[in-house]
């Protein structure tokens, strides 16, 4: 069943190059700078400048009965005379060592909200590193506000999506320069769009050991092609969001079957790392059936390093279906669009995993 939606679908062979099949590691590595490339070019962009932006630390404080140490990270970037300070929160559990984080970039200015149940996630041993997408730059066309008032071409050379995905990585360099952190065992999670930004910067930024991509759909876990009714399309997408991707992505309208690559091809960059996409069963929009077999044909690249992808069966998921044995996972959760507790949980037990080295393979 699986195969047949492929071939439905009309996926071409993107692990062929030139009509040939990639068989080594050696040639994986090899094509993967270049299919990172063609992502830049025709979906995502680049901005042409890395900033280091000061930091200043806000006191910390003990929160929720004292168990927390909360410090508020201002980071300022300058660049041609113009500077921009996103706000940032450190969470971490009071008076512990070597602990495990979660970047998570968010809808919300406060902390914690309705998608971050930010004491269940420290009484589990983790730590949470916080910012809000629109302290980054605003979620619209507006390419002279934030961080994108700080670099040339937006729209042109580079989307919103690309900017937040700036943002997640700034944070990155900054949790290796704190000690209580294990520097190995960093996180990514976003929902929605932001799924999108999570998976986008895992792919090219390799320091995160697991991407958590909650119902992230179109453009970012699903496949472009093959939509059906009630599917987000890329029409629909760039219709509402065009200001997240580079504007030369809009050639693809109606016109999937010409997209030098598909939506897996962005998953495969980040092996051999962790992934885990979670979907939701009303979610139609974010097309449940094409982010799971995404992460079906991904794993090929996995498949490269000795690695197990995605270990299913040969049938599309079902509600309550959970594929978490590999290295990379998919699970379709009940009812709706939501970051929730229950995928929080879903999220936190692979990360346990990880660190204890007991997932099996």
């Amino acid at each position: 069943m699986i195969n047949n939606e492929i071939k439905r679908r009309d996926i071409p062979d993107f692990f062929s190059v030139d009509g040939k099949k990639i068989a080594s590691l050696d040639e994986w590595k090899a094509y993967r700078s270049e299919l990172a490339s063609l992502f830049i070019d025709e979906e995502y962009g680049v901005v042409d400048k890395k900033i280091v932006p000061s930091i200043k630390i806000e006191g910390g404080k003990h929160s929720f009965g004292g168990k927390v140490n909360w410090e508020i990270i201002n980071f300022t970037f300058e660049n041609n005379g113009k500077s921009h300070t996103v706000k940032t929160h450190l969470l971490l559990p009071k008076d512990k060592a070597n602990v495990p984080v979660f970047l998570n970039i968010g809808f919300e200015k406060e902390v914690p909200n309705k998608y971050l149940p930010l004491e269940e996630i420290v009484d589990s041993g983790f730590g949470v590193f916080y910012f809000c997408y629109e302290e980054v730059t605003s979620d619209n066309g507006d390419f002279e506000n934030g961080l994108a008032s700080l670099f040339e071409g937006g729209g042109e050379k580079y989307g919103k999506l690309t900017l937040w995905s700036y943002m997640a990585s700034a944070c990155m360099d900054y949790l290796l320069t704190r000690n209580e952190i294990d520097k190995n065992n960093v996180a990514i999670i976003g929902h929605s769009r932001l799924g999108k930004t999570a998976i986008l910067t895992s792919a090219r930024d390799h320091r995160f050991v697991l991407t958590c991509a909650n119902q992230s759909g179109s453009c970012g876990a699903s496949l472009s092609r093959g939509k059906v009714t009630g599917n987000e399309t890329i029409v629909a997408i760039t219709d509402t969001f065009p200001f997240w991707f580079k504007k030369s992505y809009l050639k693809y309208r109606d016109k999937e079957n010409e997209l030098p690559f598909d939506q897996h091809m962005l998953l495969s960059l980040i092996a051999p790392r962790h992934l885990v996409v979670g979907g939701a069963k009303e979610d139609f929009w974010a097309d449940n059936d094409g982010q799971f077999l995404s992460c079906h044909l991904a794993s090929y690249a996995w498949e490269l390093y000795g690695k197990k992808g995605l270990i299913s069966n040969s049938t599309l998921p079902k509600e309550n279906d959970f594929f978490l044995d590999g290295r990379v996972g998919f699970y379709l959760r009940p009812l709706e669009h939501f970051l929730s507790r229950y995928d929080w949980n879903v999220y936190m037990k692979k990360f346990k995993e990880i660190i204890n080295n007991d997932t099996k393979e």
